[in-house]
Order: C-alpha cells, then sequence, then structure tokens
C-alpha cells in the first residue's frame, strides 16, 4: 500500500471543501478518479469514513494508534496492516488539514469548576488548553489551572507543571523546577522524563542505571526505545532487541526501524529479512523515513521481495522527501552518474545539500524530546 494516498486525500479536500467527508459516495467517486491506481488505499479510507473512525479521531484528544488498530481488527475484520495503514494515513490527514472546533461556553465552565472546587473538571481544562484541543491553546492558563490544582493536591499535575517549566511553555524556563515536579510525582509520563535526563545528562549528570531504572517504571511507549537504546549501547543486543520489539508492538516508528535492522543484521536475533520486511513496511505506513529507506534497497536487491527498480526508486524518493539522509545521499549519486534516473546535475547537486542539511540537523538535535 501507498502512502501517497494522504497527499490525493488532501488535494481532494483542498479542491472540493472538507464537507466532502460527509458525502460519503460522492467523496468516494472523486478519490477513486484521482487515486485511480491506487484501488485498495481508497478503499480502506473511504472504509473508516463509513464507520466514523476518521470523524472519531479528529475528536480524540488522547489518540492512541494501538488502540484503533485493534478495535478495527476486532469488530471491522481488517488484517493488522490495514488497519494500521487506514489509521496512520487519517492521523497524518488530520495533521496537515489541521482540524480545528471550539468547545462551546468554556469560559463558563472553568468558572463553575473553579467555583465548585471540581478538581476532575478542571484537570480536563488545564490539560485542554496546554493540548489547545477545543480552545485556543494557551500554556499560561494551562499552568494557571495545573499550578492550583498541584495546590490543593492533585499530583496528577506534576508532569504537565514539569513540562512546561523544562521548555518555558506559559513560564519563563527553569530545569531544577521541572526536575522536582517530575520528582514529585513519577507517573509515567515523569518517568519517561527522568530517564531522559539521566540518559542524556540533561543538567545532571548521566547515569545509565538511573535511566533505566525511570524507563522500566514508565509505560510510554517511547521508553521502550530508549531502553533500547541504552542496551545496545552497552552491546546487549538480545535485550535491546526484546525492548525494541516492544515498542514496535505498539508501533512506536523508531522503534519498528530498529528491530527490523536487527532482524535484517541478525544482532540480537536470528537473521530474519521476511520478519524485516514487515516491520519496515508497518515503519513507511507511519511515515519513518529509514524504514521507507530499507524498502528501496530490499526492492533493489530483490531479495525477500521481487526485484522491481520502479518501486524501488519510489520509495527512494519518498525517503528522500521524508527527510532521510541515506535517501538524498543515494539518489544524489544516481543523478550524478545517471544510474537508474537521467543524469542531472542540478538535481544531484540538490539532494547532495539536502544530505547535508539533514546530516547537520541530526547532529545539531538535542536528544531530549
Amino acid at each position: 500500500m501507498n502512502i501517497q494516498i494522504i497527499e490525493k486525500v488532501v488535494d481532494v479536500f483542498n479542491h472540493y471543501g472538507d464537507v466532502l467527508r460527509f458525502q460519503i459516495e460522492r467523496f468516494e467517486e472523486v478519490l477513486n478518479d484521482a487515486a485511480f491506481d491506487m484501488m485498495d488505499e481508497c478503499y480502506l479510507v473511504v472504509l473508516g469514513m463509513k464507520l466514523g473512525v476518521f470523524e472519531a479521531m479528529i475528536f480524540d484528544e488522547d489518540f492512541e494508534i494501538s488502540r484503533y488498530v485493534t478495535y478495527l481488527c476486532e469488530y471491522a475484520s481488517l488484517k493488522e496492516e490495514e488497519a494500521l495503514f487506514m489509521v496512520s494515513v487519517y492521523s497524518q490527514i488530520i495533521e496537515t488539514i489541521g482540524y480545528y472546533f471550539e468547545i462551546p461556553d468554556v469560559e463558563q465552565f472553568l468558572k463553575n469548576a473553579y467555583q465548585h472546587n471540581q478538581f476532575s473538571h478542571l484537570y480536563v481544562l488545564a490539560r485542554t488548553y496546554f493540548l489547545g484541543f477545543g480552545v485556543t491553546q494557551d500554556y499560561e492558563k494551562a499552568f494557571e489551572i495545573f499550578s492550583y490544582l498541584y495546590q490543593q493536591g492533585v499530583l496528577e499535575s506534576c508532569y504537565y507543571i514539569g513540562y512546561m517549566y523544562e521548555h518555558g511553555y506559559g513560564i519563563e524556563q527553569d530545569i531544577l523546577q521541572a526536575f522536582h515536579y517530575y520528582q514529585t510525582n513519577v507517573d509515567s509520563q515523569s518517568a519517561l522524563r527522568l530517564g531522559l535526563f539521566y540518559m542524556y545528562g540533561y543538567y545532571v549528570e548521566v547515569d545509565e542505571e538511573k535511566a533505566m531504572y525511570y524507563f522500566l517504571q514508565s509505560q510510554e511507549k517511547e521508553a521502550y526505545l530508549y531502553q533500547g537504546l541504552l542496551l545496545e549501547s552497552q552491546k546487549d543486543y538480545s535485550a535491546a532487541f526484546q525492548a525494541y520489539l516492544k515498542g514496535a508492538k505498539s508501533f512506536q516508528k523508531e522503534c519498528l526501524y530498529k528491530v527490523g535492522m536487527l532482524l535484517k543484521r541478525g544482532i540480537g536475533v536470528e537473521l530474519n529479512l521476511n520478519e524485516a520486511l514487515h516491520y519496515f513496511t508497518y515503519g513507511y505506513y507511519l511515515l519513518q523515513e529509514d524504514c521507507t529507506y530499507e524498502l528501496s534497497m530490499l526492492s533493489f536487491d530483490g531479495v525477500v521481495v521481487k526485484k522491481d527498480e520502479k518501486q524501488a526508486l519510489e520509495y527512494l524518493h519518498q525517503a528522500a522527501r521524508l527527510k532521510s539522509y541515506d535517501a538524498c545521499l543515494l539518489l544524489s549519486q544516481f543523478y550524478e552518474w545517471g544510474r537508474y534516473v537521467q543524469k542531472n546535475h542540478q538535481y544531484a547537486l540538490s539532494y547532495y545539500q539536502q544530505a547535508q542539511v539533514i546530516k547537520e540537523e541530526k547532529e545539531n538535535q538535542y536528544e531530549i524530546i
């Protein structure tokens, strides 16, 4: 299945208006015309709209991809691959279009919640302002409400207060205060942040043992990625694979890539190119650039999939658009040599420059996210 269907759907909405999603039969007709060479993808996009999945995701404040995939597999009898593709496509379309809706009378709702000390309502409203979900995003107001809740003993506020202190959202940046709040209530999210602090020495000394301790307390899917990175740096590849695998099962896209690469190389696990292809494909659906590059290489090699240079080039160009350093560098060489493509020095230079920009961004990127 081809992730280019995302562009087709966005183009259709831009041309006909977003209200077309409420006219399912008309939308299906228009999309089939626009993406006539992607009938399977069109079918899944339309099916999900008929099932109400697209609308549900628009209004889902706590979107979690695995929840939707499980639902579609159990109640719509979709294969996991089909469900993941559908949900990922919708997620990217929603992010691209930027749906916005307003919660009516939110200020009155907030006033009443304060007056009656309805802490659960205040917590929901604080998160609403923090996320910008149904209201204009307002970190200062979110900080104000979370701080009030903290003073009232609602410790679930600690993560959000810490996060805003850490990044200077709604309050002047203060890393020590962030660290204090994360430690005050070590829930799943705070544990992930503390693990990252110790892993990368972010205003504390690097301590891999403490980092792992906190990652193991977190149920966030990203925690599995950092567990794997720590274990891999310690050359415990078997344990690293198992950590990455847990993240991959939750569709954490970097974990999907890591699992695929270890399977491809037979490091920490028995070499299995068919399984590697499976994880690279899932990562591709989630727009993971290196997974897309690996699919290109497999299509060029023709080992576990049919050798298909046209498909390989399509993956390679998609990987470059997703900012894969390796893809940009290889395309630069292809256009320089005239291999698989017509020789074009201007394209060669452009892809080489893109590769260097990506390399610099990765070198300068601070790994705390």
